[in-house]
């Protein structure tokens, strides 16, 4: 099967009060936006689309250097859906399944992309959901079978949510906080932070 990996990079990240924006924020050194993209790519998608949108040219100049795909959406400011709906309108034809991703969720590990992959490979008809410690997380892959589903949301911040709630899942179990971490503030990425920290000082200590 043909798997694309949809990234949703198009918010304005207005919670997120410092002078830089949100994406584009140093993390470990390097741009958030990279730093979520880097497992994606290394977990092996066919295609790999980023949906811009608010500061749509810095967020080109960034990604100019690697195999992704960049499509805007115009409308990012009636919600989040309408992400989700450019995105997978620009993979529609192209790929079987999507993985649907945020793009502040610099913490997921490319095994945990790879295990989803690989639940999806034994429920090819299933939305596939990731779980940590029994909390959802993200991002998700659906099935194409649901793709008009997501083409018809136009406005809001909860279209994943209500396809969810509408077509059911099946749950992975991962041991991965990064699911559950999209940064959305400026301390979710200091606390993010010292939690990776802990977490790499704890497995070099044999904990």
């Amino acid at each position: 099967m043909k798997t694309a990996a949809v990234i949703q990079a198009a918010g304005k990240g207005s919670r997120f009060h410092s002078d830089q924006y949100k994406l584009l924020t140093p993390v470990d050194g390097v741009p958030m936006i990279i730093r979520t993209l880097e497992p994606v790519l290394a977990a092996g998608f066919d295609e790999v689309v980023v949906v811009t949108g608010a500061h749509a040219e810095e967020m080109q100049q960034v990604l100019v250097d690697y195999p992704v795909k960049i499509t805007e959406n115009k409308n990012w400011k009636l919600g989040q859906s309408t992400s989700l709906s450019t995105g997978v309108r620009a993979v529609q034809n192209s790929s079987d399944r999507a993985c649907l991703m945020l793009g502040d969720q610099p913490y997921i590990k490319t095994e945990t992309l790879r295990e989803l992959l690989a639940e999806s490979d034994r429920y090819p008809e299933e939305i596939i959901v990731p779980f940590y410690q029994q909390r959802r997380g993200n991002p998700i892959i659906v099935p194409s079978v649901f793709y008009d589903e997501l083409l018809s949301l136009t406005t809001g911040d909860e279209g994943g949510k209500r396809l969810l709630q509408k077509a059911g899942y099946h749950e992975l179990s991962v041991d991965d906080q990064g699911i559950l971490r999209d940064i959305d503030t400026v301390e979710e990425l200091h606390s993010a932070y010292m939690d990776k920290q802990t977490a790499e000082t704890d497995a070099e200590a044999g904990k």
